[in-house]
């Protein structure tokens, strides 16, 4: 099992990498050109490594840029900020980015590397596990608006993906928990092999087992690099990987992105793709049974669906809404997922009866 794990997009690719301590690999990245460099994280991640991030202060091209904690900050508020402080300090096109942080940190700090100057190059360090096998890879960028999540944006991949597992090491339980949602959404998507593999472990991840967690971020990160590489724009195969999200997204934006971290909207998600696939799909009831024994283990916060009609308006804002028709991901069994442009609201409202 590699360390290291290529996105084959032709001149766009890049690798993955394992590594230890992000402040050597943003040290080496920072002497590569003497353009001035921004490192974007938020106040919670420089409380926790004041010294690596002083140091890096230090530095006479690094710029420190903190953005706000939360989906709140993915605004163009955020986004004039950053590129203003950019222009500020006369950054030009030979310039790097350094987004240190969680899924938030870079989806900003790459959308706002895509549009300055027509564009700069961007590194990512993801500082949690959701990050680290999901959000991280792939180029999505972007930001909210008032009618829904990641509304506006671009695909731009970065130039390379930096994992520094030491940051888990002060990742809250919680959170930890919460990204366990996009895991197991690989292995209902594409790898049921990779689905009893965490069923087993279960504990040990719990526990954040190190080695159980390595080798879970590398196998998530060759399914997700794979699917990227054969579809890097989400014509069709890398929809799959939106699995949970069209009603996850719509509770996030529902409950204006409060209560929920964005992990724990997937897992409600996949309770109604689960029950949609059964229900109106392929899969068994044994399948089925499976699936919502495993999500049961995860303890949620409360939810209160106090307007269906709201709540369908935001899936409707979904990105993958076309033509009048929801496009749907659907598993037939575990391990293997298909889109499907059959399902209604009415459906997707009856499937909220299992949250």
């Amino acid at each position: 099992m590699s360390n290291k794990i290529k996105v084959d997009l032709g001149k766009n690719s890049y690798n993955i990498s394992l590594i230890e301590g992000f402040k050597n690999s943003v040290v080496k990245f920072a002497s590569s050109t003497k353009s001035q460099c921004m490192l974007i994280t938020q106040k919670e991640i420089l409380n926790l490594y004041k010294d690596e991030i002083n140091e890096l202060s230090n530095l006479p091209n690094v710029n420190i840029f903190l953005i706000d904690q939360g989906e709140n900050a993915k605004s163009f508020e955020s986004i004039s900020l950053i590129v203003n402080e950019m222009a500020k300090k006369h950054f030009d096109r030979s310039s790097l980015v350094f987004a240190v942080g969680g899924g938030v940190v870079g989806d900003v700090a790459g959308f706002a590397s895509s549009i300055f100057m027509r564009g700069i190059k961007y590194i990512q360090y993801p500082t949690t596990l959701l990050a680290m096998v999901d959000s991280a890879i792939g180029g999505k960028t972007g930001i909210n608006l008032k009618d829904g999540k990641n509304l506006v944006g671009r695909i731009y991949q970065p130039i390379a993906v930096e994992i520094d597992t030491n940051f888990l090491s002060t990742l809250p339980d919680r959170e930890l928990q919460a990204a366990l949602a996009e895991v197991i959404k690989y292995g209902f998507i594409y790898d049921r092999e990779f689905f009893d593999y965490l069923v087993v472990n279960s504990i040990k991840i719990e526990n954040k087992d190190i080695d159980v967690l390595q080798k879970i971020i590398i196998q998530c990160c060759e399914i997700k690099s794979g699917i990227v590489s054969e579809d890097e724009n989400e014509n069709e195969l890398r929809m799959i990987l939106n699995f949970g999200h069209t009603v996850g997204h719509a509770l996030e934006s529902f409950t204006n992105y409060k209560n929920l971290l964005h992990g724990e909207a997937i897992f409600y998600g996949m309770k109604c793709a689960l029950y949609l696939s059964n229900k109106f799909g392929n899969l068994s009831n044994d399948e089925y049974d499976i699936s919502t024994q495993l999500l049961s283990k995860f303890k949620l916060p409360k939810l209160d669906i106090d307007n269906r009609e709201t709540f369908i308006n935001f899936v409707k804002n979904d990105k993958k809404f076309r033509e009048k028709k929801i496009r749907f991901i659907l598993l037939d069994e575990i391990g293997k997922s298909r889109m499907s442009e059959d399902i209604t609201f009415d459906q997707i409202k009856e499937s909220l009866s299992v949250l």
